[in-house]
C-alpha cells in the first residue's frame, strides 16, 4: 500500500505542474495538427469491407502520432534540463518505429487505399530495428544494470511460478535471449497496431498500461527508475490529451505513426520493469487482437473462404455482433485494468505478502 501512496505523492508534489504544462501543450498541438491536416485534406482511408458505421470516418484527420514524437522529445528536453537524464536507446527505438508508421501513413495517402507499406517490408523493418536495439542495449552498451531484476541478469521469470530461465551462460542461451527480445518487441508493436481500430480503444487501453508501469516502476524502489517514472507520468498526459480528440466520435486518429510509436514505447517500458513476459497478462488485449487476426487468416485459408470471426481484429467482430464502439472500448479497458491488477499481484507478491 505504501507504494501506492508513493505514487500519489510523486504525482501530486513533483509532477503535477509539469504534467499540466505537458497536457496544455499537447492539447494545443493536437488542435493545430487537426487544422493542418484538414486544410490539406489528409484524412483516414476507410476499408470498404469494414463495418458500415466506419464509412463516416472517411476523411477524419490521421497520423496524430506525429505529435507523440514531438512531445516525447519535448519531455526529454525538460527532463534533461531539470534532471540531467536521457536514454538514447529509448528515443531511437520509439522514433524509428514511428518513422515506419509515418511511411505507412504517407503511402496510404498517396495510394488512396488502406494497404500502405507492404506488410513484409514493414515486418522486416520492425525486426531489423528490434535487433539493432537489443544488440546495442544489451551487448554493445551493456546497459544491463540499468534494467530491473530479473532482466539485469538476462533471466526470464515464467508468470505464476518461481521458475527463472538463465539466458547468460552460453552462445545458444544468448541467441535465445536475442530472439525472445525481438519477438517480444515486434509482437507488442503489432499488438498495439491491431488494437488501434476503434475510436479511443488503443489510447484507453494504453493509458491503463502506462499507469500500471508507473506504479510498477515505483514498486521496484530503484533510484535509476526515477526518470522512467517521470517519462511515463508526463507522456500519460499526452495520451489523455489525445484521447480528448480520439474518443467517439473521433476528430483525430493516431495512424500507424502513433500506433507503432506507442507499441515501441509500451515494449520498452515492459523491459524496464524487468518482467516483459508478463505483458501476455497485463497487455493481453494486444495479443488477443493479434491472435484473432492469425486465427481468421489461417481458418480462411484452410477452409478456402470461410471466416472464424465475423471480422478481425476481434473488436470488429464485436461490432458486427451489435456492440457499440463505446461499449467495446469500456469492456476492453475494464478487462485491461483487471489484468493489470493480476499482473501486479504476481510481479510483486513477495512485497505485498511478506
Amino acid at each position: 500500500m505504501h507504494y501506492i501512496m508513493d505514487f500519489i505523492i510523486i504525482l501530486a508534489f513533483f509532477n503535477l505542474i509539469p504534467a499540466i504544462f505537458i497536457f496544455v501543450i499537447s492539447i494545443i498541438l493536437f488542435k493545430g495538427f487537426i487544422s493542418y491536416i484538414t486544410n490539406r485534406q489528409i484524412g483516414q482511408i476507410v476499408r470498404l469491407d469494414g463495418p458500415e458505421t466506419h464509412l463516416k470516418k472517411q476523411g477524419t484527420p490521421t497520423a496524430g502520432g506525429v505529435v507523440f514524437v514531438i512531445m516525447i522529445y519535448f519531455i526529454t528536453i525538460l527532463l534533461l534540463l531539470f534532471k540531467g537524464n536521457i536514454d538514447i536507446s529509448f528515443l531511437v527505438l520509439v522514433t524509428t518505429f514511428a518513422f515506419i508508421g509515418f511511411i505507412d501513413d504517407y503511402l496510404k495517402k498517396t495510394k488512396k487505399n488502406t494497404k500502405g507499406l507492404d506488410a513484409k517490408y514493414k515486418f522486416l523493418l520492425q525486426v531489423l530495428i528490434s535487433l539493432f536495439f537489443v544488440l546495442y542495449k544489451f551487448y554493445i552498451w551493456k546497459d544491463v544494470d540499468y534494467l530491473a531484476h530479473p532482466m539485469r541478469y538476462r533471466e526470464l521469470i515464467i508468470p505464476f511460478t518461481n521458475i527463472k530461465l538463465d539466458l547468460t551462460r552460453g552462445i545458444i542461451e544468448n541467441i535465445i535471449f536475442v530472439v525472445f527480445m525481438i519477438v517480444y518487441i515486434v509482437g507488442v508493436n503489432n499488438g498495439v497496431n491491431f488494437t488501434d481500430g476503434l475510436d479511443g480503444l488503443c489510447a484507453s487501453v494504453s493509458i491503463v498500461i502506462i499507469i500500471f508501469y508507473i506504479i510498477s516502476l515505483i514498486a521496484l524502489n530503484d533510484y535509476r527508475k526515477v526518470e522512467l517514472v517521470e517519462y511515463n507520468i508526463l507522456f500519460l498526459f499526452v495520451l489523455i490529451a489525445f484521447l480528448i480528440y480520439n474518443k467517439y466520435p473521433a476528430r483525430l486518429f493516431m495512424g500507424d505513426t502513433g500506433s507503432l510509436f506507442l507499441g515501441a514505447y509500451i515494449a520498452f517500458m515492459g523491459i524496464a520493469t524487468g518482467f516483459p513476459i508478463y505483458i501476455l497478462i497485463y497487455g493481453s488485449i494486444y495479443f488477443i487482437e493479434v491472435l484473432s487476426v492469425i486465427i481468421q487468416v489461417s481458418y480462411f485459408k484452410k477452409t478456402k473462404g470461410k471466416r472464424f470471426f465475423k471480422m478481425a481484429p476481434i473488436h470488429h467482430h464485436f461490432e458486427k455482433c451489435g456492440f457499440s464502439e463505446n461499449k467495446i472500448v469500456i469492456l476492453f479497458t475494464v478487462f485491461t485494468i483487471i489484468m493489470c491488477i493480476i499482473s501486479y499481484i504476481f510481479m510483486f507478491r513477495d512485497i505485498l505478502f511478506k
